[in-house]
């Protein structure tokens, strides 16, 4: 902790101009974007600087151990830390698996069994097997294909396999389009001779996806399905076999397909809204934000000569207090998730949208695949039990059973971890405008006056940030330190209202609303000043280098994790001209290029300021937030001479953007930073 400078590699400064919409920047170090042998050794002495200085700590094994202990039931990314729930097929269950017994594995195994969770067969174990993960997995409805994603060396761009799920073999069927990551799952037809499924490839000039069909034991598709679906298609199939529909992650369902004979036709669209649902028969039942930013729940029937008006829609449960996420629909009920005050709730209702009673959730807390609105748009097709994965912000996730009318929940399988004696409470600060914003508040066991505090933050992208067990930032709990969950404007925490009103020309609002909770945490003397510290990942990452020059007054310490920090720079890279655009605004636009350089932290890097303590990190072979803006970015900061502070970057080779990444390897990089921001509080592992 002390105020001396490290001694920073060295990186020349060339001329260059980021010219954007006929605006100007300078671009000092854009060659540090290139993949040159100059990049490699400059990265490599940094990576090295970065180690040396935290594998003296006297903490970072115990740290390690207590990571390790704390992700229990998941990878250790930084993101969403959980598997998938359980799947069922024609009397049996599949999952992904991290069998505790003796070690937990480094990757999740596929297993099949007859129940939920308990004793099972081993379908596929990819440890063993080189460096692959499965990131997601769809049994066929007869129980006797499985089909699954299958990562390798770290990337989320993975392959599809077909397994055979007597003998666990390996079908001879080979996709050759790549699919990314568990945001979108394959759907089986009914009879189980196919599915469709989404696949793209973001190495090329633009970040598109497209909707396929594959014919079980046929050759791949060599075209896509005939939908103009942006965003990552995905086809719902319903249990009945007459209809698909193909909406995209983002939900719309704007085609509808009349099986078997795979004839699609528009069905909503040219609406700026969501609506996220299931096949209900001859009707499409969905949560939408139309007139509605808490939700509602509507069926769109098939029929319908104008179902893209929304005046033609059947209003099922009208808009209240509660925010609705989505719906199941289950045993012939109508299952919606959603939450209050930023806690998950759960509801059920007949068809016709008549109430019949609420989940008794096992506590105060987060359905933790209820984050994207793609997470649960198809039924399942399992028995007339709601079965779920929650966990709160001092229990990891544990897996429930809820039975229609029971007014009891079974535990299938408890909660692997605890923080005992930490303390949970929803707190709210105000914002520059004036706008209440909620946060959750974990306060550790003994908690007494002001601690080290750290807030974690998303914010974007109409994606709620649930209070939800936080994975590897629990080890900050149990170390002594404050955890802040934010639920700032950007995400859909309290509704679409909420999340548009920190998005595109609204986005400062989200920046504000997250200082307005360290204030409010200073305020109230939970923390001071030089205890205080924020992180995010993707784009809660940027978000906290936005943070960083925004608002250096602020922290003792930022962590930004596989973050985009160059957004005028994001014009060069596909998936960054994809995420800015829906987000924060248009690079082709020069007023919203001006407005975006304003929170730009490449851009916003002052000669004239003292920066705070700052550890980046990403992975070297992230499709979506690649290295080389974060190379400049830290370059920048390391030349500022007001800046003692340490200023850190660790690119982890064979790492995408986290969710592809083995436990063990996630383990070591959470247990870096983590260090990093004990190391500056001067936080004792002992206590």
């Amino acid at each position: 902790m002390t105020g001396e400078r490290l001694d920073y590699p060295a990186a020349r400064t060339v001329k260059d101009l980021d010219t954007v919409a006929g605006l100007s920047f300078p671009d000092p170090y854009r060659w540090l974007e290139d993949d040159s042998a100059e990049t490699a050794a400059w990265q490599e002495a940094q990576n090295s600087l970065t180690d040396a200085y935290l594998e003296n700590l006297p903490h970072l094994s115990a740290l390690r151990d207590l990571v390790s202990h704390c992700v229990a039931d998941g990878t250790g990314s930084p993101n969403w830390m959980v598997e998938p729930a359980p799947r069922f097929a024609n009397g049996r269950w599949f999952r992904l698996d991290r069998l505790p017994d003796p070690d937990y594995p480094d990757r999740a195994v596929l297993v099949v069994s007859g129940a939920p969770d308990g004793p099972g067969r081993v379908l596929y174990d990819p440890n063993g097997d080189g460096n692959r993960q499965v990131s997601w997995f769809a049994p066929a409805p007869d129980g006797k294909t499985l089909a699954c994603g299958v990562c390798a060396d770290g990337s989320e761009l993975g392959e599809i396999w077909l397994l055979d799920t007597e003998t666990g073999g390996r079908l001879p069927d080979r996709i050759p389009h790549p699919t990314m990551g568990p945001l979108v799952t394959p759907q089986w037809l009914p009879d189980s001779s196919g599915f469709f499924y989404t696949a793209g490839d973001l190495s090329g000039e633009s970040f598109a996806f497209r909707a396929y069909f594959h014919a079980l034991g046929e050759k791949p598709a060599t075209e896509p399905e005939p939908v103009d679906v942006a965003n990552a298609p995905a086809v719902q199939v319903a249990a009945d076999g007459r209809h698909a529909v193909a909406t995209a992650v983002w939900p719309l369902p704007q085609y509808v397909c009349d099986l078997p004979d795979r004839t699609w036709r528009p069905f909503v669209q040219g609406i700026e809204s969501s609506v996220a649902g299931v096949i209900d028969g001859d009707r499409y039942v969905a949560v939408t934000n139309h007139d509605a930013p808490r939700g509602r729940i509507v069926a769109i029937p098939f029929a319908e000569p104008k179902p893209s008006d929304p005046a033609t829609w059947l209003e099922l449960v009208p808009q209240s207090g509660r925010v609705l996420s989505q719906v199941r629909l289950i045993g012939g009920r109508l299952v919606a998730t959603g939450s209050v005050d930023a806690e998950a709730r759960a509801w059920v209702f007949d068809r016709a949208g008549r109430e019949l009673e609420e989940v008794p959730l096992p506590g105060r807390g987060a359905l933790p695949l209820d984050v994207l609105p793609s997470a649960a748009l198809a039924p399942d097709g399992h028995p007339d039990d709601f079965v779920f994965v929650f966990s709160t912000p001092t229990s990891s996730p544990g897996l429930y059973r809820y039975r229609f009318g029971s007014g009891q929940v079974d535990t299938l399988r408890a909660p692997r971890v605890h923080l005992p004696g930490a303390t949970v409470s929803l707190r709210w600060a105000e914002s520059a405008d004036g706008t209440r914003v909620p946060y959750h508040l974990v306060l550790p066991d003994g908690a007494d006056g002001a601690l080290p505090a750290l807030i974690t933050a998303y914010g974007g992208g109409r994606v709620a940030w649930p209070a939800q067990f936080p994975g590897p930032v629990a080890a900050f709990v149990a170390a002594g330190g404050v955890l802040a969950i934010s639920h700032q404007r950007g995400g859909g925490d309290l509704g679409s209202d909420w999340a548009d009103a920190g998005r595109v020309e609204h986005k400062q609002n989200s920046f504000d609303d997250l200082y307005a909770i360290a204030e409010h945490l200073l305020d109230t003397g939970v923390t001071t000043r030089e205890q205080l510290a924020v992180t995010g990942w993707s784009n809660g990452g940027m978000m906290a280098g936005i943070a960083y020059t925004q608002r250096p007054d602020l922290w003792a310490a930022v962590v930004a994790q596989c973050p985009i920090l160059d957004v005028i720079g994001c014009h060069r890279h596909p998936y960054g001209r994809f995420a800015i655009g829906a987000e924060y605004g248009d690079l082709g636009d020069p007023e919203d290029v001006a407005r975006l350089a304003r929170m730009s932290p490449y851009q916003l890097v002052s000669d004239e300021v003292g920066y705070p303590a700052l550890y980046v990190h990403a992975g070297g072979a992230d499709v979506a937030c690649p290295p080389g803006p974060v190379r400049k970015f830290v370059a920048r900061v390391q030349a500022m001479a007001e800046t003692s502070a340490p200023v850190l970057l660790r690119v982890w080779d064979d790492v995408g953007h986290g969710t592809a990444t083995g436990r063990s390897d996630s383990v070591v990089h959470a247990a870096h930073w983590l260090a990093f921001l004990l190391e500056r509080f001067g936080m004792d592992l002992s206590r």
